[in-house]
């Protein structure tokens, strides 16, 4: 069967989700998971976005978005580190710059 969260299969008599980990019903595959753990992390897309420009900005919606990753199975971990190390280049390219 499938899970109703990701669509990864999952073997029949699954409890969880072992690529989301959210409770399966082993008869319909229907996901238990609560909302917040099925929400994207807009705040990591946010952060990746804005590092390139502000990199002040990168960082916090990056810190945020990493924050948020771990409530929400992982989405945006991987945008939120992106942000977070752009944003760090880029500040120190800025500061070389200036001096």
């Amino acid at each position: 069967m499938f899970c109703t969260n990701c669509g990864k299969e999952i073997p029949d008599n699954a409890v969880v989700c072992t690529a989301c980990g959210c409770l399966v019903n082993g008869e319909r595959a229907v996901s238990y998971c609560t909302q917040e753990q099925q929400q994207g992390n807009g705040m990591a897309i946010a952060g990746f976005v804005c590092s390139f420009f502000v990199p002040l900005l990168g960082w916090i919606f990056g810190g945020i978005g990493l924050s948020r990753s771990a409530k929400r199975n992982g989405k945006g971990k991987a945008f939120s580190i992106a942000a977070l190390a752009i944003a760090s280049v880029g500040f120190v390219l800025n500061m070389a710059l200036l001096f």
